[in-house]
């Protein structure tokens, strides 16, 4: 299931230009309006572009504990001295007559001195942790005189805002086009790489030494007591994958480490074992990548920070152990292969 996002805003069209750049990220997007409850809206009450958005969004994430995104973004005219500023979105009752207000503010005013940005503010903020981060983006442009051709994009000053750039209006430009270019998307790309980062899943390579001696295997049971659900179980030593490693030379330095012996690795076992997992701000998958080993030394002691004790079993007791997290289904797997290595090697 993919983890569900809250754009904060009921207006469909910004919706739909949000969700076209953040569309291919592996998340689920809702707006305001795909809530069952309804909010009333927060008075936007910060003298600042990030003081609203971060409002917003916090406001909207602690009443649906979900992640949100929320932006507050201001349209500041050269001739003006910077109105309307962050109450671009408030001087009027709607867009169309916001639009008639800064026509008729703006109808003296020379095509010299139309000048204008638009700035936008977004900010993601996790109920789960209060963590909150902000994006920006800016564009320049013009004030037309009239409005400009109206397209399916025809929401807030759009049809008046002109980009010398593309020397089209916000409103004449294809979605693409507008989000390639506006203050907005130039803001939820940073936002976007911000998602990516820190709510797809993510992939844990982690190593298991498979240790053998005298055809038994090695099981060590795991010291967690701040994991219950781990504490006290059984497992195959190992260790997750760091940069830089190999699966070789990871798994070496993990078993000397955790049970002070010092091993060579014989062969790879021919499985791939994938658990899916889920903390409260993201899901991440393990991947156990098992391999045969054999004892060379004894170096060291077992690591009591992160191990009871340790048992030698014959493979066809494995049954008779509980394991950490889902590894029986591992063991399962791997058993007869194991049997067969045993053998191959007379180990």
């Amino acid at each position: 299931m993919k983890q569900k996002i809250l754009i904060a805003t009921s207006n469909q069209g910004k919706f739909k230009e949000i969700t076209h750049l953040l569309g291919d990220l592996p998340f689920e997007f809702l707006s305001l309006t795909d809530l069952s409850e309804k909010f009333s809206e927060p008075e936007e009450i910060g003298k600042t572009l990030e003081a609203n958005a971060i409002l917003k969004a916090k406001y909207y994430g602690d009443k649906s504990n979900m992640i949100t995104i929320s932006e507050d973004t201001g349209l500041f005219i050269d001739s003006l001295n910077g109105w309307p500023g962050i109450k671009a979105a408030r001087i009027g009752n709607n867009d169309e007559e916001r639009r008639k207000i800064l026509l008729e503010k703006m109808k003296n005013i020379s095509h010299e001195k139309r000048s204008a940005f638009f700035k936008t503010c977004a900010a993601c903020y996790n109920p789960n942790n209060q963590n909150t981060f902000l994006s920006f983006g800016e564009i320049k442009g013009k004030i037309l005189n009239q409005e400009a051709k109206i397209n399916d994009l025809n929401f807030g000053y759009n049809s008046l805002f002109f980009v010398p750039e593309l020397n089209k209006a916000f409103s004449e430009m294809t979605l693409s086009e507008k989000n390639s270019i506006s203050q907005r998307g130039k803001a939820l790309k940073k936002m976007a790489y911000y998602l990516n980062h820190e709510f797809s899943a993510k992939h844990i390579i982690v190593s298991v030494a498979v240790i053998i001696e005298n055809g038994k295997i090695l099981l060590a049971k795991r010291y967690d007591p701040h994991n219950p659900e781990f504490h006290g179980k059984w497992e195959l030593s190992g260790g997750i994958m760091e940069i830089g490693e190999t699966l070789e030379s990871n798994l070496i330095k993990e078993v000397r480490e955790e049970l002070g012996y010092k091993i060579e690795i014989i062969e790879k076992i021919n499985y791939l074992h994938i658990q899916d997992r889920k903390s409260n701000d993201f899901e991440y998958q393990v991947y156990l990548v098992p391999l045969v080993c054999k004892i060379i030394e004894k170096v060291g002691e077992i690591n009591d920070s992160e191990v009871i004790e340790i048992k030698w079993i014959d493979p066809d007791e494995y049954l008779n152990f509980d394991y950490v997290a889902n590894n029986k289904v591992m063991m399962d797997k791997i058993i007869p292969q194991i049997k067969e290595i045993i053998n191959k090697y007379k180990l």
